[in-house]
C-alpha cells in the first residue's frame, strides 16, 4: 500500500473518531467509491485515484498536500471553497 492510500484510510478513522462521519460507508458514498473498493485499497490491488483525492479534499477540507506528506496539518486552515 503506498502512502497516500495509507493516509486516507487513517483520515477515515479519524473522522469516525471525531463524529465528522458514522462510518466508512458514509465515506464512501460521500466519495463515490463502493465499500468493497476499501478492502481493495488495504490489500493494495487499487489505489484511490486523483478524483477521490479531489472529492476528499472538497468535502472534508483536507489539506491535499498532507495525503502527499508535504503538509504536517490535516485539515486546511481556510474554509475557502476548493475549485
Amino acid at each position: 500500500m503506498n502512502n497516500p492510500d495509507e493516509k486516507i484510510l487513517y483520515l477515515i478513522d479519524l473522522l469516525i473518531f471525531e463524529k465528522k462521519i458514522s462510518s466508512k460507508r458514509n465515506f464512501c458514498q460521500d466519495i463515490g467509491i463502493l465499500e468493497q473498493t476499501i478492502s481493495k485499497i488495504k490489500k493494495g490491488n487499487t489505489h484511490f485515484t486523483v478524483m477521490h483525492i479531489q472529492n476528499i479534499c472538497k468535502r472534508y477540507n483536507v489539506d491535499s498536500n498532507w495525503i502527499f506528506g508535504l503538509e504536517n496539518n490535516i485539515f486546511r486552515k481556510t474554509k475557502e471553497p476548493i475549485k
